[in-house]
């Protein structure tokens, strides 16, 4: 191996520092960190000096170069409601890391769950040029269709399976995961138990929703339309006043499930407001992770969703058809894990 003479800078490397320091050839430097080893019959002894040398230093590309070469632009477009949202915030630094690794860049946009945004975000990405898109998208499939661009356009959807959709689908096990929390909540609180929603119609919400009636009533839970409120929006202020009106009626419920931790940051907002602390009998569900969620004073069920694994699914699949494997429209379920947090006991 030759000396490193780019070690006497920092930052990444060109392809031709990489062969220069490692004595391979600029063409077998490509097809490494290009993917393309296997393909081209690369020893495995060359591979893993090669990746290991950029990964030590990393790799720049001239992707103007490269885009004339192979009329593609080596980015990704990514759309997603909102990149505040503790889950979306996590499946973008893991599509991120994938692109970084594969000499791609991924490029960002945020829909805020406006069809009209949406379609501007992805027009605007598609203009210029992303090889794939990766949405979790706020309006049917059926909006999707002229963003193909000559057929070299991918797509795949991320967080909500519409029915019938014709793309490739990457999802949680909303339904499940919702049927899981639902039934613990159930049994802790004696079946006194209140849903918090925002945007019922999308997919995913509309699953966790099947998952909490299905849960209801097979624990036989009466008049589960009365304990199921849906507030304007996904946010913590819209959360308030379904909260409120629950309130309203004379009693705190002891066990409270929340589609999202937006709508459970604004439920628990207005119990403090009302009584200066959270109920110590208090049971609560929610989906998705934060730090925050260890340190809540009240027995606490949320499902964390597998970030790494949705990405990954997402990113193989994308890149898959990118190279031209036929599209399919194949619904990918990824199981996220059920964590309880607490020691409080609702009776």
């Amino acid at each position: 191996m030759n000396e490193d003479h780019g070690s006497r800078r920092s930052g990444p490397r060109t392809i031709a520092e990489i062969a220069e320091a490692t004595g391979f050839s600029r063409t077998t430097v490509r097809f490494v960190v290009g993917g393309q080893a296997e393909r081209h019959r690369i020893k495995a002894e060359t591979r893993a000096r090669i990746e290991a040398y950029v990964a030590a230093h990393g790799l720049v590309v001239d992707h103007t170069a490269r885009s004339l070469r192979t009329r593609r632009s080596e980015a990704i477009g990514l759309v997603v409601p909102d990149l505040a949202n503790a889950f979306f915030a996590r499946l973008t630094a893991e599509l991120e890391e994938r692109c970084r690794a594969t000499g791609r860049v991924l490029l960002t946009a945020s829909s805020h769950e406006d069809p009209e945004r949406e379609a501007q975000a992805v027009a605007g990405l598609v203009g210029r040029g992303v090889d794939g898109l990766v949405v979790a998208p706020c309006r049917p499939p059926s909006a999707f269709k002229g963003i193909r661009r000559g057929g070299r356009t991918a797509l795949v959807m991320v967080d909500r399976a519409y029915a019938r959709s014709p793309w490739p689908t990457v999802v949680s096990d909303n339904e499940a995961a919702a049927h899981r929390i639902a039934a613990r909540l159930i049994e802790l609180a004696g079946g006194d138990v209140d849903l918090l929603c925002a945007c019922p119609d999308l997919p995913s919400i509309a699953d966790r929703l099947a998952g909490f009636r299905a849960a209801a009533r097979g624990a036989g839970v009466p008049a589960i339309a009365d304990r199921i409120h849906v507030a304007a929006g996904d946010e913590p202020a819209a959360a308030a006043a379904p909260m409120a009106a629950i309130l309203a009626r004379g009693r705190s419920p002891r066990a409270l499930m929340c589609t999202s931790l937006l709508m459970l940051e604004g439920a628990l907002s207005e119990l403090v407001a009302r009584f200066g602390r959270l109920p110590e009998d208090l049971v609560v569900g929610t989906f998705d992770h934060h730090p925050l969620l260890d340190a809540l004073p009240v027995r606490i069920l949320s499902v964390r969703q597998d970030e790494p694994g949705i990405a990954e699914r997402a990113f193989a699949t994308l890149v898959a058809e990118m190279a031209g494997a036929p599209r399919e429209a194949v619904c990918h379920v990824v199981p996220g894990r059920l964590v309880e947090r607490g020691t409080a006991v609702t009776g």
